[in-house]
């Protein structure tokens, strides 16, 4: 029995003495798998939870591809949402700004999608088209290679410096889109949505017609034109299918282009024909369809490209977001 009672202490003691190491994910089995991810990196400062800025506050995203809620503590969810959305190597006054917006527009979500049972009990599901790939440490090492480590903690420090402030319009967070570039000015939410936000209306961008990928070709069959509008009856000559002069927003962006006797949006044109911009114009010639478009995204808030060059001379993220969204506070 003595011997029995000193290879139990033995075997306790010997697994006291194994090296703890971090849990990367656990999961939850209701309503479905919750692989909650954390990062290697912890905060340098401690967030007040009295200002609902808790760093173990969570962010619970459904992927409604596979039928899988993801839970997050807000601060990973951020940085993963950072690393997806900007360029590590953008300057951090920009990616502060990005990180304000980004938990702006998150906490805005959550709030709006509270009784949304279609989530499952998540609180949102929409998220940039990567998720879940980039939304581990994996994920951002296959992005970022060998600079993992560089960008991860670049990324992350950005995160914690600007960590629970929000962009506030009449003390409530806005809904604080943004997008990749524009063609120099950025859109009403009104003339892309239809929704008129007071905080989301045109400014300058002056630094985007300076980004190399700030416009783009495309040429488009005729066959693969039709294709792309089956709606429509396309028939005869290829050259009288798209009528009259496109009416253009004062930012740039197509409010009406007839094609085939009816008239669409430049938005519904560039989801059809997958197009960057609603910001084009579009020339017929014997190859077919050839749109010149400008800028990339919906153009509506924040330019991320506007935001990099603002920093580069000398802007702070807030100064950077209270350009992009008129009128609110940073808090």
């Amino acid at each position: 029995m003595k011997s029995y009672i000193g290879l139990f202490v033995l075997c306790y003691c010997l697994f006291l003495l194994l090296p703890a190491g971090p849990l990367l994910f656990s999961a939850k089995t209701a309503p479905a798998p919750e692989p909650t991810p954390t990062l290697p990196i912890q905060p340098d400062k401690t967030v007040d939870p009295d200002n609902g800025t808790d760093s173990q506050a969570v962010f619970k995203v459904l992927d409604a591809n596979a039928g899988v809620i993801y839970t997050f503590s807000e601060r990973d969810f951020l940085i993963y949402t950072v690393a997806s959305e900007m360029p590590a190597s953008y300057p951090t006054e920009a990616l502060k700004a990005q990180a304000v917006a980004s938990y702006t527009y998150y906490t805005n979500e959550k709030q709006r999608q509270k009784d949304n049972a279609a989530l499952q009990g998540a609180d949102f599901s929409a998220v940039p088209s990567t998720f879940p790939e980039t939304y581990s440490p994996e994920g951002l090492k296959k992005i970022w290679g060998d600079n993992y480590d560089k960008h991860l903690r670049t990324v992350a420090a950005a995160v914690d410096a600007v960590f629970g402030q929000q962009i506030l319009y009449e003390n409530a967070p806005i809904f604080a889109a943004y997008h990749s570039c524009n063609p120099g000015k950025t859109e009403s939410s009104a003339v892309f949505w239809g929704s008129d936000y007071p905080y989301l209306q045109p400014v300058v961008s002056s630094g985007d017609p300076l980004y190399p990928n700030y416009e783009s070709t495309v040429t488009v069959s005729d066959a693969d034109f039709a294709k792309a509008f089956p709606e429509l009856s396309l028939t005869g000559d290829t050259a009288t299918w798209i009528t009259g002069t496109p009416t253009v927003s004062p930012s740039g962006t197509v409010t009406a282009i007839t094609i085939g006797g009816k008239t669409l949006t430049g938005k519904q044109v560039r989801e059809a024909l997958k197009l960057r911009s609603a910001c084009f114009t579009v020339n017929h010639h014997t190859d077919g369809f050839t749109f010149t478009v400008k800028g990339y995204g919906h153009g509506v808030g924040m330019s991320q490209v506007g935001a990099k060059a603002m920093a580069e001379q000398g802007f702070t993220y807030d100064e950077i977001l209270k350009h992009y969204y008129t009128g609110v506070t940073v808090e």
